[in-house]
């Protein structure tokens, strides 16, 4: 089984990211958004670059704003996006723009830079369960009334 890894370029280094290393970087908070990061960067960056891109040259967009720390969190540890300030989170962008609606606001809608060139991504209506949605809004919902939640599985 070949596993799928994320190269970009450190200085001279080339470095191979794994899902499970970016789990590492991230914990297990927000498993979902990390790996749609993760899907995301696998997907974009042959068509935005012919090498192994170079940390310091991207620019990340997220319709879904502070509440994808998985997100977050997965495109600073590869791309460095916010070590190098070039990491744009708000809200209001992604309001007149496609994508399902995101449970803690904001819009499942992404653009992802790499020098001169700029990929626009979002995920079709439908496409994250509803469960999901009904579960998220739950956990934003309890996070902001102070209450603590814990689920088992």
């Amino acid at each position: 089984m070949m596993i799928e890894k994320v190269r970009v370029k450190d200085h001279d280094d080339i470095i191979e990211i794994t899902y499970e290393d970016l789990l590492k970087y991230h914990g297990k908070e927000m498993l979902g958004g990390a790996a749609l990061a993760f899907k995301i960067m696998l997907m974009t960056f042959p068509k935005l670059c012919d090498g192994v891109p170079e940390r310091g040259y991207f620019n990340f967009y997220s319709g879904i704003g502070q509440n994808g720390k998985g997100i977050i969190d997965a495109t600073e540890m590869v791309m460095r996006v916010r070590t190098h300030n070039q990491i744009r989170l708000d809200l209001e962008y992604s309001e007149d723009k496609l994508g399902q609606v995101a449970p803690g606001g904001g819009r499942y809608y992404f653009e992802i830079g790499y020098k001169e060139k700029l990929i626009k991504l979002y995920l079709k209506e439908g496409i994250i369960p509803q469960e999901f949605i009904v579960y998220s809004k739950l956990a934003h919902k309890c996070k902001a009334d102070g209450v603590s939640m814990t689920v088992r599985e």
